[in-house]
């Protein structure tokens, strides 16, 4: 029993955070507990009395399978059918303080890099490490790890994190739903930035728009055609996701989709829908199905 603790405690404690890196690291909750999952099962196998820091140790560890793995995705994605969005992640108790670079769009944006590079980013700016600590996790030198880092920004263009205050973007996100409801053109229009994009993800599996759509106009009559054309039409409920406001779509009663927003100065400069009911089944979304099936909510 006290080996058994002497392995388990340090392991949940350290969780949380190990899931938070894998799942920054791959953009996909499943493949991050998979890695989790992995790591455990290589830590209960070690000494731990041996281990002078775990959670080192064990940050260590999972950055590298999540590298191994983020590196064979890479491969898969490329012939991914249409477009390819992160998995979502409902608001949860170990993702209660999901910051702006968890959000669908900047997960998006981080598919840009290597996966070296994405791994020196997310441990630089999202687990908060030094080069020195990297370099170590990496196996690689500092002045390395700092030039990956310079070429990741470049990749990235200096792009900023999407701060939007909370409540602006669930008025934003709710105000979506009831026009779509009401087949209300004009509003539609009225709260798209004028570039506006619909990303739609259905994986080859689920019906959905292959290629992005583009402009207030598109998407306006894309969202009244579907609620004219669907026996029932489409359903919103709102959600938490990626720790920012968004929704969950409904149709005949169930779970349909998971829609995350990046809002702009009020407006709503691109939507992410995530059809793929294979990235709609895991735990991470147990939450929205259940309020979708059992307390739908249709915002006005």
């Amino acid at each position: 029993m006290a080996e058994t603790t002497l392995h388990l405690d340090p392991f949940a404690t350290a969780a949380p955070r190990l899931r938070s890196l894998a799942y920054r690291m791959l953009g996909s909750y499943s493949d991050a507990e998979d890695v989790v999952q992995d790591a455990w099962l290589r830590w209960s196998a070690t000494d731990a009395g041996t281990i002078r820091v775990p959670e080192a140790f064990l940050t260590t560890m999972v950055s590298r399978l999540a590298l191994d793995r983020l590196r064979a995705a890479r491969r898969v994605r490329e012939v991914y059918f249409g477009a390819w969005l992160p998995e979502p992640v409902v608001q949860a108790a170990d993702h209660a303080n999901l910051p702006g670079d968890a959000s669908v769009g900047f997960l998006l944006l981080l598919e840009r890099l290597t996966p070296e590079q994405r791994a020196v980013y997310v441990l630089r700016e999202a687990m908060d490490l030094d080069y020195g600590r990297i370099a170590e996790i990496l196996a690689k030198t500092d002045i390395a790890c700092r030039q990956l880092m310079r070429r990741a920004r470049a990749a990235l263009g200096g792009a900023a994190r999407l701060t939007v205050d909370p409540a602006t973007a669930r008025r934003v996100a709710d105000a979506f739903a009831g026009y779509s409801l009401a087949r209300d053109y004009a509003g539609i229009v009225a709260l798209m930035a004028d570039d506006a994009v619909l990303t739609a993800d259905g994986g080859g599996v689920a019906k959905s728009a292959i290629n992005p759509i583009l402009g207030p106009d598109r998407i306006a009559r894309f969202f009244i055609g579907l609620q004219t054309k669907l026996r029932g039409g489409l359903g919103f409920c709102p959600a938490t996701l990626n720790g920012c406001p968004g929704l969950a779509t409904i149709r005949d009663g169930h779970l349909h989709g998971a829609m995350s927003f990046d809002i702009v100065a009020g407006r709503i400069a691109r939507v992410y829908w995530v059809l793929n009911p294979q990235k709609l089944r895991h735990p991470a979304v147990a939450a929205l199905a259940l309020a979708a099936t059992v307390n739908p909510v249709v915002p006005r």
